[in-house]
């Protein structure tokens, strides 16, 4: 293998002095020309990538990296950046199935058993996930290298350590809403569809139910499916935010803007044009029993959500604007993020595997996403989404933990059946319930802290 490493190296590097000397050539003088890249068999790095992954020391040459997941990465999109990885550097990586709806506890008993994997996905799970990682500052890792996202390295910085890295944009950057249409619904029955709302400049919460109410009339279940943590991280400032400054949680439950988002809802619900659930009832609208459905953007990737629907039936639009005077929204960026596992044996092959899984440069764009125009759509939505992150889930499900990981109407059951008018009651009578929450997450912390001195 090493000899294979080797070969790639020398050639990687000769493409690099042939295009350095190309560019030259060219006299042009711009930062695209520093960071273009190469295309040599299925190689896509850019010249400073390039060098770090020569830089590969020799000893990890045939080791093994083991990433825990419960995505199959051998038949997606990665599968063959995995292979271009091992080419490249010489580590195996071998996939540890670990199933997503139990992935923190599975592998808290792995570290206990002294079966560690190596590389962790917090898929929404913080502040869960960091009593299983183990400080990414103290690896040959650079979490403050400008590579990472910022925000992420931050809201995983707890003590003075790091231990939570995602790419801005990268291959695993997720977050922001959306509204996905099945446009069926919408020409076979002549309603008019989100997309001209917006073209003509009426794309607005008043037409976006007003198209779910034209929908309730023919769809099966309802006119709408509303996943419930998108619409209020939308429109509000979400139910539990973080304090990176103090590194606690918030309970803003019974905020004005929040109280108002739900009671939207609520309304919708009550006039029987909208159903709400922590997923929006995704099932549903693949089932074609909803025509619509307001819910986060996995599903413009190619193997994400609705893969099993007719693409050409499927459409996508950014979430409607409040009202005709109010700024785009985008929704709230995800807090998804990659670490490296307590008593994983490959510390530095997981570092340099999160250095090149997570780099989109490395992935066929027509792997990624469901089609060129929906990538671009992704990307805005990746570059757009606010980043004052929201905890709702992961943060009830600490006390809230069920096998559907949707916990909002287990901390709040008074939101299942109130009125619109009685929303401000729902939330503030279960308020406490959701401080119990957030004083378990912020004794997570305060432990990690207190280990860190």
């Amino acid at each position: 293998m090493c000899s294979v490493r080797k070969l790639k190296a020398v050639i990687l590097a000769v493409l690099m002095i042939l295009s350095i000397g190309w560019v030259s050539g060219c006299g042009e003088e711009n930062e695209a020309d520093e960071s273009s890249s190469f295309s040599d068999s299925s190689d896509v790095l850019t010249n400073t990538e390039m060098e770090y992954f020569l830089n590969i020391p020799d000893e990890l040459d045939g080791t093994t990296v083991k990433f825990a997941t419960w995505i199959d990465h051998n038949s997606n999109e990665s599968s063959q950046v995995l292979a271009d990885f091992t080419n490249l550097t010489g580590i195996n990586v071998e996939l540890t199935y670990v199933p997503q709806m139990d992935y923190s506890n599975k592998i808290s008993g792995l570290i206990a058993s002294g079966q560690s994997p190596d590389v962790y996905v917090s898929n929404g799970d913080f502040p869960v996930c960091m009593p299983l990682l183990q400080p990414l500052d103290t690896t040959i890792l650079n979490p403050s290298d400008s590579f990472w996202n910022q925000d992420i390295v931050n809201l995983g910085t707890i003590g003075g350590h790091s231990y939570l890295v995602n790419v801005k944009g990268g291959a695993w950057d997720m977050g922001g809403s959306c509204v996905v249409y099945n446009r069926r619904f919408f020409e076979d029955n002549g309603i008019t569809t989100p997309d001209l709302y917006y073209e003509e400049g009426r794309w607005t919460l008043d037409n976006f139910y007003k198209a779910a109410k034209e929908l309730s009339q023919v769809a099966e279940s309802s006119g709408v499916g509303i996943d419930i943590n998108s619409y209020v991280g939308t429109y509000s400032t979400g139910m539990v935010t973080y304090d990176s400054e103090k590194k606690q949680f918030v309970n803003n439950c019974t905020n004005p803007d929040v109280v108002a988002a739900w009671q939207r809802m609520v309304e919708a619900r009550d006039s029987k044009i909208a159903i709400l659930k922590d997923d929006g009832y995704r099932n549903h609208f693949e089932e074609g029993k909803l025509g619509m459905i307001f819910v986060g953007t996995y599903g413009l990737r190619k193997t994400g959500w609705f893969s099993d629907m007719d693409a050409d039936d499927i459409c996508y639009i950014v979430p409607p604007k409040a009202d005709a005077s109010s700024e785009q929204p985008y929704g709230v960026a995800s807090t998804r993020a990659y670490g490296i596992i307590k008593g994983a044996e490959n510390v530095d092959g997981a570092a340099y595997f999160l250095r090149y899984f997570l780099n989109a440069d490395n992935y066929d764009p027509a792997e990624l996403y469901k089609s060129e125009e929906l990538g671009e759509l992704y990307k805005e939505f990746l570059e757009k989404a606010k980043t004052d992150y929201i905890f709702n889930t992961s943060v009830m499900n600490i006390v809230a933990v069920s096998d559907t990981l949707k916990p909002t109407f287990v901390i709040f059951p008074d939101l299942q059946t109130c009125t619109a008018a009685q929303v401000a009651t729902a939330l503030s009578s279960s308020s406490n319930k959701l401080d119990t929450c957030i004083e378990k997450a912020n004794e997570i912390l305060q432990k990690i802290d207190s280990g860190n001195q």
